[in-house]
């Protein structure tokens, strides 16, 4: 395990606790997410950090170097493969789904950049991630047909010069990041983006993510006010979207589900070992012993293996199509394994995250426990992205064979093509 300290590029921010930790192998990611998880349960917990902004948290997934694993080899990274990514952002939400959701927009993000076609954006910012520095996004507005419905625009001024307007909402992690993707049209409607970074003139974060749950997200609004964009640095347009285009920010979808549903699994299992009684007909001395209880943390668990299965199959099944991109039925297998993971972890996390308090008992719901967490987490995650058009797709093939290309779809619908 080595360290990297980059200085700072102009107008970007120091990673908060300095110096982070470059990751080099597969098993030192997961020991880093289990280390950094144990961490953030703790302050999840606690009921007075729910509303704070999560400073430390974020600080903690870039210094542990999580934020830098996916940097390639050949930029000094482990070019970590998608089961790995896949597993530290499943671990990591296992104690704060909202953190999770920073982690997992951060490597949606960084994946674009680290494997540019352009090798100056390539090399540059693999560095800023190896720093530490966090990215977030800057994609969905509202207001419009829908939330890729773009008013935000990128046009040149009188001098010459690149000039970013407009503002964004569930801007996840943003608030909190070093650098901010951000999707826009020029002056003649076309799609594209740009960079910015975070405390950049004319970049204003608002803290105004009051949803009941993801608080930890931080997915506010974002304004910018004739930000000057560096050319340079621009997000490049890749072509035609391609089938798999959502795959990635989807099998991190579920892979936040996936923890959220294990987080309350431990949850409900520590609160039933060390802080509930016995039902008085139960007729056992400890409800660990009580039948009905045993039969229904059975059922609880099974959902969460069944979850964490899917997703391991689904990353399995990615990291084949990364080497195998043309393969038109791995694509199709892909598809169809995301979408699975997306429906089990959906289901699992708000089965748990809701049904816990029948086992625990009324006191279970005091204010301090903090244990209805993890059904808002999922109960607001799981609207990012209906489950009900995967499942459309997924029938749609097996009934009628219509190919599940339903990510380029929504792709294209994002970038108006």
């Amino acid at each position: 395990m080595s360290h990297v300290s980059v200085p700072p590029a102009a107008g970007t921010q120091q990673s908060r606790s300095g110096t982070a930790t470059v990751i080099t192998s597969d098993d030192e990611a997961i020991r880093a997410a289990h280390a950094a998880a144990e961490i953030i349960a703790e302050l999840a917990r606690d009921p007075a950090n729910e509303r704070q902004l999560p400073v430390r948290q974020a600080d903690l997934l870039s210094t542990s170097g999580l934020t830098g694993i996916c940097v390639t080899r050949e930029h000094g990274g482990l070019g970590a493969s998608v089961k790995t990514i896949v597993d530290t952002v499943r671990i990591v939400s296992s104690a704060d789904g909202g953190v999770g959701q920073i982690l997992q927009i951060h490597h949606v993000m960084a994946r674009g950049l680290v494997t540019s076609d352009d090798e100056s954006i390539r090399a540059f910012f693999s560095r800023e991630l190896l720093a530490g520095k966090r990215l977030g996004n800057a994609l969905a507005e509202v207001g419009g047909k829908n939330k890729f419905d773009q008013k935000t625009r990128i046009e040149t001024d009188a001098e010459g010069k690149l000039r970013l307007n407009g503002s964004k909402f569930y801007a996840t992690g943003s608030y909190l990041a070093d650098w901010i993707s951000v999707s826009a049209r020029g002056a003649d409607g076309t799609p594209g983006g740009a960079l910015v970074a975070r405390n950049a003139p004319g970049v204003t974060a608002l803290d105004d993510w009051h949803a009941f749950g993801q608080r930890h997200s931080v997915s506010g609004t974002i304004l910018f006010d004739n930000v000057e964009v560096d050319p340079s640095i621009q997000s490049p347009r890749r072509g035609p979207p391609t089938r798999t285009g959502l795959t990635f920010p989807q099998i991190l979808h579920a892979a936040i589900d996936t923890g959220i549903a294990a987080g309350a699994l431990a949850a409900a299992i520590d609160y039933l070992n060390t802080h509930s009684r016995a039902w008085v007909e139960s007729g056992v001395e400890h409800p660990n012993q009580e039948p009905l209880i045993i039969n229904r943390i059975g059922q609880y668990a099974v959902a969460v293996r069944t979850a964490e299965v899917a997703l391991r199959y689904a990353a399995d099944v990615f990291d084949q199509h990364n080497a195998r991109p043309d393969d038109h039925d791995l694509a199709t297998e892909l598809i169809l394994a995301v979408a699975t993971a997306r429906a089990k972890s959906d289901e699992a996390s708000l089965f748990i995250g809701s049904d816990l308090f029948s086992l625990l008992g009324a006191s279970s719901s005091l204010e301090k426990w903090n244990l209805d967490r993890f059904w808002r987490d999922a109960r607001v995650h799981t609207t990012h992205d209906p489950i009900r058009w995967r499942l459309q797709h997924v029938g749609n093939f097996y009934l009628n064979g219509v190919d599940p290309g339903e990510y380029n779809q929504i792709t294209q619908a994002r970038q108006g093509v």
